[in-house]
């Protein structure tokens, strides 16, 4: 095996195991509801996805940081520390006594994930040609989808042979094992001979916008010297992160080495795969979130049969994403990632009632798994061509900005999107819906969101990237 087909196994085997615990938690949120939070239903699930949101939080804050310092610093020393430091959070997680002790130790979790991702994409963009990008990136989007989406089905088998503590437990050989392969597979990336300052203030601005965006789609509420909580206004919200965004947007035009370079947006294709990747992630959210609460409560599934038959996705995946970026190289991401977001909208409406279709509690397994499979295919057939069309529009310099970019945004959609997901599940269920009423009202909102994906991925510029630039071959 070549070496830059190595790096591609080290990059992978981090970029796995930091999204596999993405969704891994996921499969488990009616089992810590039921052990660590409350016997009320509603309000045992608004505490335990701090669980899912608290991580996804904190890699959404720092990607873009880490990002940054890998480019100026080097990635290979980023990555390490990520596998270190995520793993050691791993440990605690497994061991945590308090559901408030797990959520801090998933925060510390996120800031080693965050190191891991910033610099996946960034790794296969500088390793790998022109014309063979698309491929090393399909299995790179194969991978980060089978960490997403295989996460409920191994949490599954964890869950009913060895207890929720198993899922984080199991990180602690992979990431020894990651640390490894990285340290002796990644080369030494060229340093620039003069680092700029760091840029601190962009810094801590992205991070207050990002986390105020988050907590807009799920307020949190206040108290005063003990008093009734009230929650606070979305409308305050939403002015603080126009206002701190413009602020951002202004201290990052002035800076000489700004966190986020603002000249890629002048960039058509670049800009509109970032939407569309985003948008197609809240899609992927209101899956991940809704559906395991649905086999569990719904058919009365044990969360091993749901964790199998979430598998679904993966495995589909797993045949379509590799095949979809070869494709990328040749006729480029925009007819490709369009007519994946939009299978996964027309899937949606499906499972939502559309045509006479949607789900039930008397929907057959069967059924079940040919709409999941839908959803993997539809991810499959978008992520890698968008991805592609990402990477393959920015400088070497720049990578690692790109990168990070890439990761903020997917953890971004993630965590809103469990937000959006559950506010509206919940708001529905307070309306008096049940479980089924409830989850079909939330896939048409996310249908519509998949529509959305569609007419930004039609944004992106048609042909493939190494036709229009040979002499990057």
């Amino acid at each position: 095996m070549s070496r830059k087909w190595l790096i591609l196994t080290a990059g992978a085997c981090g970029t796995f195991m930091a999204t596999l615990d993405s969704s891994i938690v996921n499969i488990a949120l009616p089992t810590l509801t039921n052990e660590l939070a409350s016997s009320d239903l509603a309000a045992g699930i608004a505490k335990v996805k701090w669980v899912v949101i608290s991580y996804l939080l904190t890699i959404t804050c720092l990607i873009l940081p880490f990002g940054r310092i890998a480019d100026q610093w080097g990635r290979k020393h980023v990555f390490v520390l990520g596998f270190m430091v995520f793993t050691g959070a791993s440990a605690l997680c497994g061991l945590a006594p308090t559901l408030t002790a797990l959520i801090a130790s998933r925060v510390l979790q996120g800031v080693g994930a965050a190191m891991i991702m910033a610099n996946g994409p960034a790794v296969i963009a500088a390793t790998f040609a022109a014309k063979e990008r698309g491929k090393a990136l399909g299995v790179m989007a194969m991978v980060v989808s089978a960490g997403l989406i295989a996460g409920p089905s191994l949490g599954g088998i964890l869950i009913v042979t060895m207890g929720w503590r198993s899922i984080f437990l199991v990180n602690i050989p992979v990431g020894l094992l990651g640390i490894y392969l990285v340290w002796r597979q990644l080369p030494r990336d060229p340093l620039p001979t003069v680092r700029a300052a760091f840029d601190w203030a962009g810094t801590v601005l992205q991070a207050v916008v990002l986390g105020l965006l988050i907590v807009l789609f799920d307020p949190p509420s206040i108290s005063v010297s003990g008093g009734t909580p009230f929650p606070v206004p979305r409308l305050l919200l939403g002015a603080l992160v126009l206002t701190l965004g413009a602020v951002f947007v202004k201290v990052e035009s002035l800076a000489d080495a700004p966190l986020f370079d603002l000249s890629l947006l002048r960039i058509r294709t670049f800009w509109t795969a970032i939407v569309a990747s985003f948008l197609m992630f809240l899609v992927y959210s209101f899956i991940a979130v809704l559906m395991p609460f649905f086999l569990e409560t719904a058919l009365r599934l044990s969360p091993r049969h749901a964790g199998y038959l979430m598998a679904t996705i993966p495995i589909v995946n797993f045949v379509v994403a590799p095949l979809s970026g070869r494709a990328s190289d040749q006729i480029g991401s925009q007819e490709l990632s369009t007519a994946g977001s939009l299978l996964a909208a027309v899937t949606l409406f499906l499972m939502a009632g559309a045509g006479g279709f949607g789900i039930s509690a008397r929907t057959g397994i069967a059924s079940i798994a040919v709409f999941l499979g839908m959803i993997g295919f539809a991810l499959g057939l978008f992520q890698t061509p968008n991805n592609n069309a990402i990477m393959g529009q920015v400088p070497n310099g720049k990578l690692g900005v790109a990168s990070a970019l890439l990761a903020t945004v997917r953890n971004l959609g993630l965590v809103i999107g469990t937000g959006l997901a559950v506010g509206v599940f919940a708001w529905r269920g307070s309306l008096g819906e049940n479980v089924v009423e409830s989850l079909r009202f939330s896939y048409v909102i996310a249908g519509g969101i998949g529509v959305l994906a569609t007419i930004a991925s039609l944004g992106k510029r048609r042909g493939a990237y190494w036709n229009q630039h040979p002499e990057e071959l």
